[in-house]
């Protein structure tokens, strides 16, 4: 059986791989709080409409294939995860982010920090 946070953080890969604006919205409404944060060491991303545009943008780069999930480790409201977003050319850009998803299991924040450790 799998936990709250993993159906959360399996939905919200599978936004960031969804080309169809309807299912990435639903894929994004299953995941992520209304009020749902990203946080990044430049900027914040806000509510589900802020992480849609930040999705479109990622998929309409040609250069980008997939995102990817390497390693998740949660428990309770809270999860780690390794994560990869896969180019056309073979090679990677990582990041680690740490979060945790509210009393509804979806994601209320994501602290992310892109590059290796």
């Amino acid at each position: 059986m799998t936990s709250a946070i993993e159906r959360a953080v399996e939905a919200y890969v599978r936004a960031w791989n969804e080309r169809d604006p309807a299912a990435r919205a639903k894929w994004i409404e299953q995941c992520f709080a209304p009020a749902g944060r990203v946080v990044t060491r430049s900027r914040t991303i806000r509510g589900r409409d802020g992480l849609e545009r930040e999705i479109a943008s990622l998929l309409a780069d040609p250069q980008w294939k997939e995102v990817r999930l390497g390693a998740l480790d949660a428990a309770g409201t809270t999860f780690r995860l390794h994560g990869f977003a896969d180019r056309h050319d073979g090679t990677s850009a990582h990041a680690f982010d740490a979060g945790e998803i509210d009393s509804d299991g979806r994601i209320a924040l994501i602290l992310t920090f892109a590059g290796p450790f």
